[in-house]
C-alpha cells in the first residue's frame, strides 16, 4: 500500500484510512461474482487503485471541512472522502479504455490486465469488461456519497455538488472525445473544456462538497472559486506532463493528447505559434495515434523553438496566482487557508520538475 502525503500534518492519519476504506471497497466486489476471471479483474482494480497516488481529492474534502470550521477526521466525512476517490478511479478506468491506454499508476490499464488474465479474452471483450468494471466503480462511489438515513442538509448539499460536477465531467469527456478540431482552437473553449471536465469534478466540488458538510449553510462560491482555478492549472500541467514526461516517470502512456488530437494547452499554443513546415508537422501527428522516431526528434525541436513549455508554464502559475489571491480573500479558516497554500506550492513545484525534465528531453532527443 501507497503512503500518500499529506496536505496537513493532521490529516495523514485520516487519509491512511481512507486509503483502507478505499481498498475495502474494492476488495468487497470481490462477493458479487465467482468467476476466476472476476476475481482477476477485481484484483486488477486493486492493483491500480493501489499503484502511487496522493489521494488529493479525499485530502481536499478533508481540507473544505476545516475551511468550514469542522474536523478533518470523522466516519461521515472520510465515507464521502472515500466517495470522492472511487468516482475518479470509475473516472480513470473509463478513460484508459477511450484512449486505448496501456498504463495507469505504473500498471497495467484494466483492459490489458483483464486480457493478461485470461488469454482466451480478446481486446475488445477486455475493453467492454474494463467499461463495466468502471460502472460498478461508479456505483460504489454513489453508495459512499449518497445521504443516508438521518442526513443533513450538508450531506444532501455536498452530494448534489458531487452529482453536478459528474454531469459536467460527462460534458467535458464528450467534448475532450470530439478532439481540438471540433471543439475549436481557441483558449475560450479550451478552458469551459478544462473546467468541466477536471476543474469541477476533482478540486472544486470535493472542496466545497468538504465545506457544506461541516457547515450546511455555507456559501460554496469561494470554495468553488479557488477550486476552478486550481483545476485549471492542474490539468494544463497534466497536459504538459503527458507532451514531455516519459511514461517511467508519469506511470501511464505519454504524448496521449497530442496522438489523439485532444484538446490541450500544449496542442492549442503548438497550432497558434507555428506555419509553415512546423504547422504542417503538428497537423500531421495530431490525432495520428503513432510517431515515427524521427518525428519525435522533429517535436522536440518544434517545442524547444516556439516555447511551448515557457508558454504553458506561465500559464498554469498564472492560474495559480489567481487561486493564491482567491484563498487570501476568502473567509476560511487559517488552518485552511494554509492547507490551500500548500496545494499550490505542490503544484507550483511539480511544475518546476516538469519544466526540468522538458529541459532534459529536450537535450535527449
Amino acid at each position: 500500500m501507497t503512503k500518500p502525503s499529506a496536505i496537513r500534518e493532521d490529516l495523514a492519519a485520516p487519509v491512511a484510512r481512507i486509503e483502507r476504506r478505499l481498498d475495502d471497497a474494492i476488495a468487497q466486489m470481490g462477493s458479487y461474482g465467482a468467476s476466476p476471471a472476476w476475481r482477476d479483474a477485481v484484483a486488477a482494480v486493486l492493483a491500480i487503485s493501489r499503484g502511487p497516488k496522493h489521494l488529493v481529492r479525499a485530502q481536499l474534502v478533508l481540507l473544505g471541512s476545516v475551511a468550514g470550521g469542522g474536523a478533518p477526521s470523522g466516519d461521515r466525512i472520510e465515507r464521502f472522502a472515500t466517495g470522492v476517490e472511487l468516482l475518479h478511479l470509475f473516472m480513470l478506468v473509463h478513460d484508459d479504455v477511450m484512449d486505448s491506454a496501456t498504463l495507469r499508476r505504473g500498471k497495467p490499464a484494466l483492459g490489458l490486465a483483464i486480457q493478461a488474465s485470461d488469454r482466451t479474452i480478446g481486446w475488445l471483450e477486455a475493453r467492454d469488461l474494463a467499461v463495466i468494471m468502471g460502472n460498478m466503480l461508479n456505483v460504489l462511489a454513489m453508495r459512499h456519497l449518497a445521504p443516508g438515513r438521518g442526513a443533513t442538509a450538508g450531506d444532501v448539499a455536498a452530494y448534489e455538488l458531487l452529482l453536478d460536477a459528474c454531469c459536467r465531467a460527462g460534458t467535458g469527456q464528450f467534448h475532450d472525445l470530439l478532439g481540438f478540431r471540433r471543439l475549436g482552437d481557441d483558449e475560450a473553449a479550451l478552458r469551459r473544456e478544462i473546467l468541466d471536465k477536471t476543474a469541477y469534478q476533482a478540486f472544486a466540488a470535493p472542496f466545497a462538497a468538504g465545506l457544506v458538510l461541516a457547515r450546511e449553510d455555507a456559501d460554496p462560491a469561494e470554495a468553488i472559486a479557488w477550486g476552478r482555478s486550481l483545476g485549471l492549472a492542474f490539468q494544463a500541467l497534466d497536459d504538459l506532463t503527458d507532451l514531455v514526461a516519459p511514461p517511467a516517470s508519469t506511470g501511464k502512456d505519454g504524448l496521449r493528447n497530442l496522438l489523439e488530437g485532444r484538446p490541450s494547452l500544449p496542442l492549442l499554443f503548438l497550432h497558434e505559434r507555428t506555419t509553415g513546415d512546423d504547422r504542417d508537422l503538428v497537423e500531421s501527428i495530431a490525432g495520428k495515434k503513432a510517431m515515427e522516431l524521427g518525428e519525435r526528434a522533429r517535436l522536440a525541436d518544434l517545442i524547444e523553438r516556439h516555447d511551448i513549455v515557457a508558454g504553458c508554464a506561465a500559464w498554469v502559475r498564472a492560474e495559480i496566482a489567481v487561486a493564491a489571491r482567491a484563498s487570501v480573500a476568502s473567509g476560511f479558516t487559517k488552518e485552511a487557508r494554509d492547507g490551500m497554500a500548500a496545494v499550490e506550492q505542490s503544484l507550483l513545484g511539480h511544475l518546476d520538475d516538469v519544466v526540468a525534465e522538458a529541459a532534459r528531453w529536450g537535450e535527449e532527443e
